[in-house]
């Protein structure tokens, strides 16, 4: 580390629509159903991620996505602590792992989310 600048290891999506190709219904119904209660400018996994861990704990939602959220999304929110905890360690291949856990966790809640109207 230097007196002025900061050495940072973060991760970040490279490319937006990716995340909508990916995950559909996840993003709509994080980005165009429901608004986020802070709006983001970037709409990446990670901002995904937390637009629905948002949803869950205070969106009014239909008892079948409640039910897919209330499902899968500990082990969504678990991938991503482990993200944040090996970045946070500067721990390249973990934080690797651990995105790799957080869009496997994304696909499985894509799977089981019903079609939002």
């Amino acid at each position: 580390m230097g007196r002025v600048l900061m050495v940072r290891v973060q991760a970040s999506t490279f490319r937006e629509e990716e995340v909508r190709r990916n995950w559909p219904r996840l993003w709509r119904l994080a980005f165009e159903v429901h608004r986020p209660a802070f709006p983001c400018a970037v709409q990446g996994v990670l901002e995904l991620v937390q637009a629905l861990e948002d949803l869950g704990q205070f969106g009014r939602l239909e008892p079948e996505v409640d039910a897919a959220l209330q499902q899968d999304m500990p082990a969504l929110i678990a991938a991503r602590r482990s993200l944040e905890e090996a970045l946070s360690r500067w721990d390249v291949r973990a934080a690797q792992a651990a995105t790799d856990a957080v869009e496997d966790a994304l696909d499985s809640l894509e799977r089981q989310m019903p079609r939002v109207r």
